[in-house]
């Protein structure tokens, strides 16, 4: 692409993309500017200013230029430099494809926003003589400065209290100067690195140097390569990330390493500063405006060649790409589950490909699509199947719940058998996890006449209670109020006929339509634990009482200093923490997840309960973990006790490949909503027809279509909601698809349409 010169007597163009606009719109460039591919700029749209990103420079007579519209000249360009590489547009451009969204939208959520430059002032000296006559504090400075040069205004009043009048009076005599420096590094941390962290050098396996080597060849030889990196929970896949990376960094190439969640971030972070150094620049939205964008920044200028971060880092502007690794691939957060529905993990293979450098996808327990890719050596398999160094294998047991008699049962929660466990582990001065997927003090509140669950009038759910706060709580839409006593349709039941049995209202059976706590989440069971343990440091972990970085860090400090004994936690426990101290994990309801309305329930409850196991005995200790539940023939806990992931995977994909469901096809998911229902409805089967004659006409492979119907989650948000099905073995067929029904006028403004290629969400 060409840069567009102010030198130049020929008119300069730009095409220029706007979001939410689906084509770029031209633009002329005054001369008074220098525009390249990647600049964020202000220009007008009808009758206001809109920001946007060029994406072509191009200079008069060059092609024809729009004759529909006058051609407005740009307003102002607020960056010096661009935005985003001009070569990272080729990888935009493909995901606009892929997805069928508009290039702007891709571009808006690629890019963070601009934060104006901070500048600090720094002050040194001109080289004239200090007077005699000066004050003790000038003196003070002056001699600093000599001793020690040109030094930040804040480290001057820090040192030197009171010092503004001083600085002053030493700058009005010309003795120092004053210059402004712009701040660029608010990415980096300075802190310590912990010191959990400091691990020493570390011999590798001879399943971690095999793996390494495989990966090294492509990393020298500069060529794309898919690994699946296979490791088992301790078997040590950051250290093969890391010496990845020290190559890649050897060689003037920069890394980018994708993460599933914001929570898993500040800890790996940690484990590669400890190695690579504080020049690292991480990227995520729990960030400040500020720094998210120093990082940003920091990758354009190429002064960092270290990415970190969840979803969006995989849009990173890395000058030279020549590693990229995604930890925990399996993770259903790699996918955006609103607006741009995108999956970090596949465009990160995408990225790859592009620059021309091996990808790594590491877990534990390997998404079944990746696997399945291995297996069909479209990806290269990588097994590190021992646990590093000392770790011990684990023992997993079932219990059953079932065969479980409540009077021996210490809470209605918690199987005697966990129970001594969970005794006998604290007597040995070692840590416990206790994993509960759900929140709260108890799942919902239900009438004890009717049956009735107290819901979300906003959402087809119930309620969760949060003793706490004495609250209702709906997780969807945030909605909070405080729990009723009573159900209304039993106790306004019950006032109509007292009123025309001419009883007083009064007299009405304070028991009738009572609501009752019903369920557990892990606020019911830090309750119960504390009361069963009273001497022991009990702390919980989710997203209640850990809503920032900090609070995160606090906790799990805590549980490395073993001032805490028992961790009770949602999934947030499961995914990355190596504490050599937790021998004991507990799992309280395995069946958590295993009914949801979703083809991968049995394949995320299987990785869940597998992440979740390896958190025990990591450090020199043997790890026990026990399966709570009331199914234990499944095949998820069964494969977990055996620690069979083959066997698991092979068993799933037999299922899958005979429903057609992923790896064997591509998936569209189409949801219309509104808050009439019947319009929601309607418009779904419209689509049907639409999609069943384009079929009709072709015969490009296989397609099936299924639904409409309404969504597991049917009302949300106050809207009704009604999805659709499309599967095929070609991506051509689903793309096509989503073409056609973008076209079609929808009949109210009132509905709202949304297409999740490739969705991970069933729900």
């Amino acid at each position: 692409m060409n840069s567009c010169l102010t030198l130049c007597t020929m008119r300069q163009f730009v095409n220029v993309v706007i979001s939410p606009l689906p084509s770029p719109l031209t633009y002329e460039v005054p001369n008074t500017f220098e525009v390249r591919v990647g600049h964020l700029v202000h220009a007008p749209l009808g009758k206001r200013s809109a920001t946007g990103y060029v994406v072509e420079c191009f200079q008069e007579g060059e092609r024809p230029l729009p004759t529909t519209f006058a051609i407005k000249p740009i307003i102002d360009v607020p960056l010096s430099t661009p935005s985003f590489l001009p070569s990272q547009l080729e990888f935009f451009e493909w995901i606009a494809s892929y997805y069928c969204e508009p290039l702007s939208i891709v571009l808006d959520n690629a890019i963070p926003a601009f934060a104006p430059p901070r500048y600090e002032k720094i002050h040194s000296l001109t080289g004239e003589t200090l007077p005699e006559r000066a004050g003790k504090k000038q003196k003070e400075i002056y001699r600093f400065l000599s001793e020690n040069g040109p030094t930040h205004y804040k480290e001057i009043i820090t040192r030197y209290p009171g010092s503004q009048k001083s600085l002053q009076g030493l700058e009005s005599q010309n003795i120092i100067s004053t210059a402004q420096k712009e701040l660029k590094q608010s990415y980096i941390q300075h802190q310590e690195v912990p010191e959990w962290t400091q691990r020493g050098s570390l011999e590798l396996s001879v399943e971690q140097q095999t793996a390494l080597t495989s990966i090294e060849k492509h990393i020298h030889d500069m060529t794309f390569s898919p690994f699946l990196l296979h490791g088992v929970t301790g078997s040590g896949k950051t250290e093969i990330y890391i010496e990845a990376i020290l190559q890649t960094l050897e060689l003037g190439r920069s890394a980018l390493i994708v993460v599933p969640e914001i929570s898993l971030t500040p800890q790996l972070v940690d484990r590669f500063r400890a190695r690579l150094g504080n020049n690292i620049a991480v990227l995520h939205s729990g960030l400040s405006k500020r720094v998210r964008w120093d990082s940003w920044r920091a990758l354009l200028e190429d002064e960092c060649k270290i990415a970190i971060g969840a979803r969006s880092a995989v849009f990173a502007p890395l000058q030279k790409p020549g590693i990229v690794i995604v930890d925990e691939e399996h993770d259903s957060s790699f996918k955006q589950s609103d607006g741009f529905r995108y999956n970090a993990r596949d465009l990160a293979i995408v990225r790859a490909k592009m620059s021309s450098c091996p990808v790594i996808l590491g877990s534990a327990t390997p998404s079944l699509e990746s696997y399945y890719n291995a297996a069909k050596k479209r990806y290269t398999y990588l097994p590190v199947r021992n646990r590093h160094a000392t770790h011990q294998s684990l023992d997993i047991d079932i219990i059953d719940l079932n065969s479980c008699k409540k009077a021996d049962m210490p809470t209605r929660n918690m199987s005697k058998e966990l129970y001594d466990e969970i005794t006998q582990t604290l007597n040995r001065n070692q840590q416990v996890f206790i994993l509960y997927n759900r929140r709260g003090f108890a799942s919902y509140l239900q009438c004890e006449s009717c049956g009735t669950p107290a819901e979300c009038p906003n959402c087809s759910v119930t309620f969760t209670y949060h003793q706490s706060k004495n609250s209702l709580l709906c997780h969807y839409c945030g909605l909070t109020m405080v729990p009723p006593q009573y159900c209304e349709a039993c106790t306004g039941e019950q006032a109509f006929a007292a009123a025309h049995s001419h009883q007083l209202v009064t007299e009405i059976s304070e028991s009738h339509g009572r609501y009752v706590p019903r369920g557990a989440g892990t606020e019911k069971i830090f309750e119960e634990l504390r009361e069963l343990y009273p001497e022991a440091n009990i702390d919980r972990l989710d997203r209640d009482v850990s809503q920032s970085e900090k609070d995160y860090r606090l906790i799990l400090d805590r549980m490395r200093s073993k001032e805490t004994d028992i961790l009770v936690g949602t999934q947030m426990i499961a995914k990355g923490h190596d504490l050599p101290h937790v021998t004991l994990v507990g799992v309280i309801d395995c069946d958590v997840g295993l009914h949801m309305p979703d083809f991968r329930a049995s394949e995320r409850t299987f990785q869940l309960l597998m992440q979740t196991a390896g958190r025990a005995g990591r450090g020199t200790e043997k790890g026990k973990v026990l399966l709570q539940t009331r199914i234990p023939e499944h095949i998820s806990l069964l494969r977990t006790k055996d620690h069979d992931f083959k066997k698991f995977a092979l068993e799933e994909l037999q299922m899958r490949k005979a429903a057609f469901y992923p790896p064997f096809s591509k998936m569209l998911r189409v949801v219309s909503s509104s808050q009439d229902r019947n319009l929601a409805q309607s418009l779904l089967k419209r689509f049907r027809e639409i999609l069943e004659e384009d079929v009709e006409g072709r015969a490009a492979g296989s397609i099936m279509i299924l639904g409409p119907t309404g969504a597991p989650l049917e009302k949300l948000k106050t809207q009704w909601r009604y999805h659709l099905i499309v599967k095929s073995d070609r991506i051509q067929n689903i793309h096509r698809c989503v073409r056609l029904l973008k076209s079609v006028q929808l009949p109210s403004t009132k509905l709202r349409v949304t297409y999740d290629i490739d969705p991970q969400d069933m729900l």
